[in-house]
Order: C-alpha cells, then structure tokens, then sequence
C-alpha cells in the first residue's frame, strides 16, 4: 500500500476551494467598477472584404461607429488602419437647388 500523509491531501482540498471561493465572489461582484461576469459586446460588422492576391485580402470592418481596414496575407500579420469618420450630408433647407424659372 502506497505511503501518503492525510496532511497533504488537506492541504491540497484547503487550497482548492480558496481558488473555487475566489472565483465564486469575482463572479459575483464588480472589481475595478466592470461587473466581471457580463462581457461588453459591440457588434462586429464586415462591411466588405476584396481579394488583392491568391495570398491577402482586404476587409473592412466596422464597430461601435468606428471602421478599420484590416490587410492580411496568408504568412504575414495583419495590418489594422482606422479609417476616417463617414460624414453623412443630410438635405436641409441651406441647400438651394438651382432652378430656371
């Protein structure tokens, strides 16, 4: 029969249940103000993605109003560019339409 100390079985149960205990209570509560059990999602959106070789593409992707380019390559790491805010161009009553009378 193999020799074992009782001692290090509790020991190792003791240490065991801190750990599970210390994830129980982070679950539970908010640690740095963010609640750890909810993640934050912002959806993720690819607006369009274009073939630039056999190799790479280049993929737009927008999230939380906010688009980036993403080029990758097959061997290579990706490059990330934010690109500029769209300015939308709504029809107000300062825009005149010329009109021939």
């Amino acid at each position: 029969m193999p020799d074992f100390d009782v001692s290090k079985i509790i020991l190792v149960l003791v240490f065991l249940g801190l750990l599970v205990s210390v994830q129980v209570i982070l679950k539970r509560r908010k640690f740095f103000g963010v609640s750890v059990g909810k993640a934050i999602s912002w959806p993720l959106k690819v607006s369009s993605t274009l073939p630039l070789s056999k190799f790479a593409s280049a993929t737009v992707i927008e999230c939380a109003e906010l688009s980036f380019l993403v080029v990758s390559g097959k061997n290579g790491s990706p490059a990330i560019i934010e690109l500029p805010v769209k300015k939308h161009i709504s029809a107000s009553a300062d825009l005149h339409v010329g009109r021939e009378n």
